[in-house]
């Protein structure tokens, strides 16, 4: 295990009249009791609504911001409270980050090869400038970059091209953990397989730790090993990718899914439209953060959905030895029910429902 998040609260404190300053202070509760565990080589994959808190988490991380409460301890150490500047040259090193937007990320004013350099010498890489040079040329080859490009200006790439120059001054570093914030959001159709691609070859040659956030859920099922949903800074469902894009869904899974378009017009899908917008993070709604706009409250008797904030409770064994289990926000009601010999239990799809026993995998039928 190279990283591990336990309960983690990043609030932050702001003016309830912003405009002026004035007022009692209100508190911004961005991510709410996160925990979860990433291991060497793995790809985790973090989606949700804007606003549900994915960047918060990732500037946490990464230690532009410190948690609230909670830790974060990579390789034993917990940093969650250092703040970037404090951080030693090998966790900074050690944990990197590949921006949404390449064309904001470099310098405009320095070469291609002298970014990469630079990097290189804030991680204290190579004795002289003869050595990090050969690294800086080193690394346009992993990204697949001709090395001339060392000697071009940013203005004189393409947006894909930025983006690998961006890959390989995270990389730059030996990164243990790298966090792709969208990484290919901002590129062309055309150029996001490329990207995408070049980024995963990357990761298994150096056995890194990705943690790609992203709105895109068919990037998501082709490059990731587990999925974790956020909704307003909570996690209501963490598992492998399969199990994830497999029923039993929570509600909210469940209406992104139905959001993928699928290329097979024979198949017909229901599309779930989710009412209202994200509720505010410095307002958020009693009991389950998702009440106000699941479709399955109704359902739920004694209005137990304004009351609770259903716990994670796991609803799959883990399906093997390195991998953790399927875990889901839901209450205890249940029923049993077969879907397609995944899960041999479910509960019903919201999160006031009660499951009684423990669910368990199943081989496919």
């Amino acid at each position: 295990m190279v990283l591990k998040i336990d309960n983690l609260k990043k609030y932050y404190e702001v003016a309830a009249n912003a405009l002026f300053g004035g007022g009692d202070k209100k508190v911004v509760k961005a991510n709410e009791t996160l925990s979860f565990e990433a291991r060497e080589s793995e790809t985790l994959a973090i989606v949700g609504e804007s606003g549900c808190g994915k960047s918060t988490f990732a500037k946490v991380l990464m230690g532009l911001e410190t948690a609230t409460e909670g830790s974060i301890t990579l390789d034993g150490r917990d940093i969650g409270s250092i703040a970037i500047e404090d951080r030693d040259t090998m966790t900074v090193a050690d944990i990197q980050m590949v921006f949404q937007n390449p064309f904001d990320t470099l310098n405009p004013s320095m070469t291609v090869g002298r970014q990469i350099m630079r990097a290189l010498e804030i991680f204290k890489i190579g004795n002289n400038d003869a050595e990090r040079r050969e690294r800086m040329l080193v690394l346009l080859d992993l990204v697949k970059l001709p090395r001339a490009f060392a000697d071009r200006m940013p203005r004189q790439l393409s947006g894909g091209q930025k983006q690998r120059v961006g890959i390989a001054r995270a990389f730059a570093g030996d990164a243990r953990i790298v966090v792709a914030d969208e990484p290919v959001s901002a590129l062309d159709v055309s150029v996001q397989a490329a990207v995408t691609d070049l980024l995963m070859e990357i990761q298994r040659e150096h056995k890194t730790t990705l943690l790609f956030i992203s709105h895109d859920l068919s990037i998501v099922r082709y490059l990731a090993d587990r999925v974790m949903v956020m909704y307003l800074g909570h996690v209501v469902e963490l598992g492998s990718t399969d199990q994830v894009f497999s029923p039993p869904y929570h509600p909210y899974t469940e209406a992104l899914l139905s959001a993928v378009p699928i290329a097979d017009t024979s198949v017909q899908k229901k599309h779930i439209v989710l009412e209202g917008d994200i509720p505010s993070a410095m307002n958020p709604p009693s009991g389950c953060p998702f009440q106000t706009r699941c479709g399955w409250k109704s359902k739920v008797a004694g209005g137990l959905c304004e009351k609770e904030v259903p716990p994670l409770r796991i609803l799959a064994e883990r399906p093997s030895d390195q991998m953790p289990p399927v875990r889901r926000r839901i209450g205890k009601h249940g029923t049993s029910h077969q879907n397609r010999g995944r899960i041999t239990k479910r509960a019903p799809r919201h999160w006031g429902a009660r499951i009684t026993g423990k669910a368990k995998l199943s081989s496919p039928k």
